[in-house]
């Protein structure tokens, strides 16, 4: 997996700033300047091992972060394009239920839409962007295993950590504790249910055909998982809301 370090990009600092001086350009690439040395030199301290609640955060996107626009939300839906697991992630701030960071030198707002009675949002982005790089893991799961993380599906007897490493974590609106025996996801907007025994995936249940889009199988991985065709669907994967 190609890394791509973001120090040096301050696309999003700058932006804010080009705003406030936009009529003082001598002033404005001053304050643009100071701006960026005093970042930088935080960042030299600290090496962004903090918690975003405290400041500057360094760190890589854990898992496949599925986004809409620029907008990743704890309930994001599968089939949207995603931030790859190890993506190196710079946390700004947090703002609310909301956080700002930049990867691969874009700029992106982190939506705290569901969990909010669950956990805090500091705590949720802190969860999202690790400090150490999940990529030497990665690297150890079969092959097999790597192509479906990388493709960010699912497959019978993936672990959880892997399963994580692929979807994201489940909004805990609808998941409260990782320790269930079902996991809920969505995917083009229809409920998917991840089952769970001894520690891998037994069953993934939901409508056939979304399950058959979510899924995938290969050398060493058990057949595509036992599937329940539901009828329900359109639901969940609201990503868009709470944006203010």
């Amino acid at each position: 997996m190609k890394k791509k370090h973001i120090f040096g990009h301050f696309g999003l600092l700058t932006a804010t700033i080009l705003v406030l001086t936009l009529n003082g350009c001598g002033s404005g690439n001053a304050a643009i300047k100071a701006a960026e040395e005093k970042e930088a030199a935080t960042l030299a301290t600290t090496k962004g091992r903090v918690s975003s609640a405290q400041g500057l955060r360094l760190g890589y996107a854990c898992c496949n972060l599925r986004y809409s626009g620029d907008w990743v939300s704890d309930m994001g839906s599968g089939e949207l394009p995603f931030i790859a697991v190890g993506t190196q992630i710079l946390v700004r701030e947090v703002e609310g239920a909301r956080a700002n960071v930049e990867a691969d030198g874009k700029s992106y707002r982190f939506g705290h839409d569901y969990g909010r009675s669950q956990e805090k949002t500091p705590e949720w982005v802190d969860k999202l962007v690790v400090l150490d790089d999940p990529a030497p893991k990665l690297a150890k799961f079969p092959a097999n295993i790597r192509v479906i993380i990388e493709a960010g599906k699912l497959a019978k007897g993936m672990t959880k950590e892997q399963v994580i490493m692929s979807m994201g974590y489940p909004a805990t609106s609808d998941t409260p504790k990782l320790e269930g025996a079902v996991w809920k996801y969505y995917w083009l907007r229809y409920p998917l249910e991840v089952h769970w025994s001894g520690g891998r995936v037994s069953k993934i249940e939901g409508n056939a055909d979304i399950v058959a889009k979510a899924t995938m199988t290969g050398a060493g991985v058990a057949p595509t998982a036992e599937i329940k065709s539901k009828t329900q669907g359109g639901k969940g994967a609201k990503s868009d809301k709470s944006r203010k």
